[in-house]
């Protein structure tokens, strides 16, 4: 499957949309005036609240409190800062986030790949543009959370211009796979 992610920067804070085949799944926004980050993912059509993401204090690396609309609540943070490491487990299940070279970052699912995203280089005015492909069999709804978390970790505070580009990571804990490809009918 394959789901794009938007973003739409407004003076103080930033607006996702979440669209899937031109359809908006759920939409997202970062509240104003918080010391620490916080974003809620609601689903488009009736606004009910799936994620509430929290940033919580940490010296230079990520670290997210993920509350799910059922009540069960995660922890996302950073494996190694400069390998481009991160990690969430939930319902028994490891999920870790590697950043590569460039603007990739691939997710594993206790040790095998389940999908990847990519930001798009260069973005204009609105925000950034994420691709996310994944088998379709996955938790869209934390995937697409993992997305979120990673642009708020990299880009809080940048791309405050009419034309930014990102050339993206330079370190990288593992190459990404470019024969990876996701599992299910719309691979």
């Amino acid at each position: 499957m394959r789901i794009d992610i938007h973003q739409k920067k407004i003076a103080l804070t930033s607006k996702y949309e979440v669209v899937k085949e031109r359809k908006t799944l759920f939409k997202a926004s970062a509240k104003f005036f918080r010391i620490f980050s916080e974003i809620e993912l609601l689903r488009n059509e009736d606004d009910h609240r799936l994620v509430v993401i929290k940033r919580l204090f940490s010296f230079f690396t990520a670290k997210y409190s993920i509350e799910m609309s059922n009540g069960s609540e995660t922890l996302f943070y950073t494996v190694s800062y400069w390998k481009n490491h991160n990690r969430c487990e939930y319902r028994g299940k490891t999920y870790d986030i590697y950043g590569h070279r460039g603007r990739k970052f691939s997710i594993f699912k206790n040790g095998k790949q389940i999908a990847y995203f990519l930001k798009e280089a260069v973005s204009y005015f609105a925000g950034d543009n994420y691709k996310l492909i994944a088998n379709d069999d996955e938790d869209v709804v934390l995937l697409v959370t993992f997305v979120l978390i990673i642009d708020n970790y990299r880009s809080r505070g940048k791309d405050r211009g009419a034309v930014n580009y990102d050339i993206g990571n330079i370190f990288q804990a593992r190459p990404f796979d470019e024969g990876w490809k996701p599992e299910g009918n719309n691979a």
